[in-house]
């Protein structure tokens, strides 16, 4: 299945092959999250990176943003009017599907390290892209629209897709903020033109610290006439009691330690510069690094004195901090090429007669529907290895030649004569 994923053109978006392709990343996005649940081997990971699949998943990420940001706008009136909407549904989630994936590999540093330096920038800038949405538009996305059911029957299909595509957009800049702090995490081992990226271009830090200030992953809303927190945890939004108002959740946390990584890093010290402004913006962090917040992340105390180390620091002038900058950076491509040249009016009017002409015929809309349950089902998703010995169950393999599974130790030894061989040969070949 891994072997056979391939980057698409945006033209080709939506298409029988690309819609077969989309149901396999979901597989292997299942599968990937299933192991990391159950404490299995990460053989997915494993096999994008041995079949150097990263980038070709990087490809495809940015080809579905750009479909959603440019040829979405065009062809959602005449979809939205349609009695079936499957397969634009199924292109406005893979990129909701890509990134989950990603999120879940992506906490291995070898993950992070398959990926090329330009790959790696693209990544950077698609989560900054995120950031700057988490602090603009995510909060009108985010807030709690009550419906009476009178509204609900009355709403046009065009702002049901429009809400459900925000709805999506929301939970993947969380995502991204998770993947974002992974390559905090991985800042030393990955080119420095990351770091570069994210400090001098994009200035990360001043677009973490207003969420800090402001998170969007919070709100207050009125429930039976009173007025409640409520916090998006897993996917979904859940009321918060009184006394859990202070505990982290998951977008808090990922939001702390990038933050920490940024700031406390040598590295990264040496690299960014504060001016007056930069200064006072990250000094508004020390209120809220409270007793509360060390005590549920104990690691944030060596943030809190790097932070308190800026009240004596003189912030130099503008000018100081631009002087002895480096001019030449990378600068990431892929994006650039995929949107340039294209007329997208055009796409969208040749999708329309091709791609999504089968949404008129009866039999196709079946066949979609079946092939979309069959999907997600997800006892057919979730498959597990089996020992090669007893075929029961299994929960490691091989730590040499990765290739035969095994239940327990006792299965392993008892055919490790048998296996060795051809273990030998697998591994001389790897090493060669």
């Amino acid at each position: 299945m891994v072997e056979r994923i391939i980057s698409f053109p945006i033209e080709q978006v939506g298409s029988g092959k690309w819609l077969t392709q989309r149901g396999n990343l979901e597989k292997l996005n299942l599968q990937a999250h299933y192991n990391t649940m159950a404490h299995c081997d990460e053989f997915v990971m494993s096999a994008l990176i041995s079949h150097d699949k990263m980038e070709v998943l990087m490809h495809e990420l940015l080809v579905v943003e750009l479909w959603k940001e440019k040829v979405f706008p065009h062809i959602i009136k005449q979809l939205a009017a349609e009695a079936s909407t499957i397969t634009l549904q199924l292109i406005l989630y893979q990129e909701t599907t890509i990134v989950n994936l990603l999120e879940v590999i992506l906490f291995h540093r070898e993950a992070c390290e398959a990926i090329g330096s330009d790959c790696l920038l693209e990544l950077t800038d698609y989560c900054y892209r995120k950031l700057v949405y988490l602090n603009t538009q995510a909060s009108e996305d985010a807030a709690y629209k009550e419906k009476t059911a009178a509204e609900l029957l009355d709403m046009k299909p065009e702002e049901d897709l429009r809400e459900k595509a925000a709805n999506m957009q929301f939970a993947i800049a969380i995502c991204s903020l998770t993947i974002l702090r992974y390559l905090t995490d991985y800042m030393s081992d990955l080119p420095l033109s990351v770091m570069a990226r994210m400090l001098d271009s994009h200035d990360v830090i001043m677009a973490l610290v207003p969420l800090v200030e402001d998170p969007p992953w919070q709100r207050k809303c009125m429930r039976s006439n009173k007025i409640v927190m409520e916090k998006y945890v897993e996917g979904k939004w859940t009321q918060v009691q009184p006394q859990d108002r202070f505990k982290l959740n998951k977008p808090d946390a990922q939001l702390w330690l990038a933050l920490y990584n940024l700031i406390v890093d040598t590295r990264c010290r040496i690299k960014y510069k504060y001016n007056s402004f930069r200064r006072d913006q990250v000094l508004k962090l020390r209120r809220h690094l409270n007793d509360v917040l060390l005590d549920q992340l104990h690691i944030l105390k060596d943030l809190k004195w790097a932070v308190e180390e800026l009240v004596l620091q003189v912030a130099p002038s503008n000018a100081e901090t631009k002087a002895g900058r480096l001019i030449i950076e990378q600068v990431p491509e892929l994006r650039e090429k995929l949107a340039s040249h294209r007329n997208w009016k055009n796409i969208a009017h040749m999708q329309l007669e091709t791609v999504f002409s089968r949404e008129m015929d009866p039999t196709a809309q079946q066949q979609q529907a079946q092939e979309l349950l069959q999907m997600f089902q997800f006892g057919e998703m979730m498959e597990q290895p089996t020992c090669a010995v007893c075929g029961k169950v299994a929960m490691q393999r091989c730590s040499r030649c990765k290739t035969e599974w095994y239940c327990g130790r006792d299965c392993q030894v008892s055919v490790w004569k048998t296996h060795k061989k051809a273990c030998d040969i697998l591994t001389g070949n790897l090493e060669k």
